[in-house]
Formats: C-alpha cells, sequence, structure tokens
C-alpha cells in the first residue's frame, strides 16, 4: 500500500506568485452563474421576503392613524366602567406614562393601541381565532 503525499512544491504552487492575481471577474462559467443567481436573488425575491417580514409604510400610517382615531373617540364612550384590569410589563407603562399625546392616561393609550392593531391585523388575527370548546357549544335542545 503505497501513500500518495504530494510533494511540497505542488503544495505551495500559487503561494506568493506574481503571475496570479485577485479579480472580481469570475474565473470560469460556474462562478458566472453562481453571481447572476446571486444577483438575481437580490434584485427580485430578496425584497419579497423582505417585505412579507416588515410592515408596508402603508400598514404603518393606517396603524397610527386609527390609533389616533381611537385615542380621540376614547372619551366618547360610554365610559370606564366596562374595562378589565390587564398586567403591563413595567418597561411598556414606564414608556406610556413618558408619552403625552392629547393628554391621555396610559389605559386610554393601551386600549389606542390595540384597538389601532385589530383594526389593521384583523384578517390575520381571524386565522388564530380560539375554537369554542365547551361542551355547551353543540348542545341543542329538542
Amino acid at each position: 500500500m503505497t501513500k500518495d503525499i504530494p510533494e511540497i512544491d505542488d503544495l505551495t504552487k500559487g503561494i506568493n506568485d506574481p503571475d496570479i492575481s485577485l479579480t472580481d471577474q469570475p474565473q470560469d462559467q460556474s462562478e458566472m452563474q453562481e453571481t447572476s443567481e446571486t444577483k438575481n436573488f437580490i434584485q427580485e425575491e430578496l425584497p419579497e421576503k423582505i417585505e412579507a417580514i416588515v410592515p408596508s409604510m402603508d400598514n404603518i400610517d393606517k396603524c397610527w392613524n386609527s390609533f389616533l382615531s381611537h385615542l380621540e373617540s376614547s372619551d366618547t364612550r360610554d365610559g370606564r366602567n366596562d374595562r378589565l384590569v390587564c398586567k403591563l410589563d413595567r418597561d411598556l407603562a414606564d414608556s406610556l406614562d413618558d408619552c403625552d399625546i392629547h393628554n391621555r392616561c396610559r389605559s386610554d393609550l393601551v386600549n389606542a393601541i390595540v384597538r389601532a392593531f385589530f383594526d389593521v391585523y384583523l384578517p390575520q388575527l381571524a386565522r388564530f381565532r380560539r375554537e369554542k370548546k365547551s361542551l355547551l357549544a353543540n348542545f341543542r335542545e329538542e
């Protein structure tokens, strides 16, 4: 059994060789195809993937305008007696307290934010609606 160990000159061939130059130009057809595929991905597929992840400016503007609209109409609701208690993270509460938007309280801001979110993303939220699992849900009196 012979061991095929390459000569040291073969291993170091090309190192510090003045004839070999590094360029941005692809050297063979496969590299040109990879470059073309990369360009195609960057120009066509990547923007679609980013758009799917990052909300569009239309949604951001729509959400903000909806938020302001709900904030304005919060004082015309019948009362705050229909509100429930919900725990909010301290950093969010502090951040909302730092905001002075139309001189509204934290609860008004939270309600307006959630209502605006529902306005904009209701179709997406509908997919996550829970099914009623009560035994009484399908009960019919005969």
